[in-house]
């Protein structure tokens, strides 16, 4: 039964610069010998490891999944990845959109578990933090929609970008 290619990604809340990929293709190719995966972002730079001298990343066979530290806020990105023969022939190759916002929603939570101090007033009584914290909400699902929808990449990144600046600003936001 020939390849059928696929693969998955995610990032987890506590260590939200790391995206984890697992290859979850069906069937079998002999003739694959190598696997690489490409993170191209919105603004056409592909996002690598430090010390990686390539666009891509080499992926073991032997290695269902692989962890890539590579984020340092929220990123949305066109990931491809390529299963190659022995002379570097693509045999087969799949992209899919992804939005990896573990940092936004991180910040997020921190907001709302500061909504119920134990001692001080609570921030959520101040006038523009509902607003502010809505609008937070609004740029990170806008973001998610963008790829859910469009596989939009760029527009996902720029409310990714304006959630970060939020993230920035929060001493004057909330």
């Amino acid at each position: 039964m020939p390849l059928t290619p696929n693969f998955s990604g995610s990032t987890l809340s506590g260590s939200p610069e790391t995206i984890t990929f697992t290859d979850t293709s069906t069937g079998s190719d002999v003739a694959i010998t190598q696997r690489r995966i490409y993170l191209l972002q919105a603004d056409g730079e592909y996002l690598v490891p430090s010390g990686t001298t390539t666009d891509f990343v080499e992926w073991a066979l032997a290695n269902s999944s692989i962890s890539l530290e590579v984020l340092s806020q929220d990123t949305a990105l066109s990931v491809k990845v390529e299963w190659l023969d022995v002379t570097n022939v693509v045999l087969y190759d799949k992209t899919i959109a992804f939005g990896f916002d573990a940092f936004g929603q991180n910040f997020f939570y921190s907001l709302s578990d500061g909504q119920v101090p134990i001692t001080n007033p609570p921030l959520a009584l101040s006038q523009d933090y509902y607003q502010n914290k809505l609008q937070f909400l609004c740029y990170l699902k806008s973001a998610e929609q963008a790829i859910t929808y469009a596989s939009d990449i760029t527009k996902a990144q720029q409310n990714y970008d304006l959630d970060q600046w939020m993230q920035n600003n929060q001493a004057d936001l909330f």
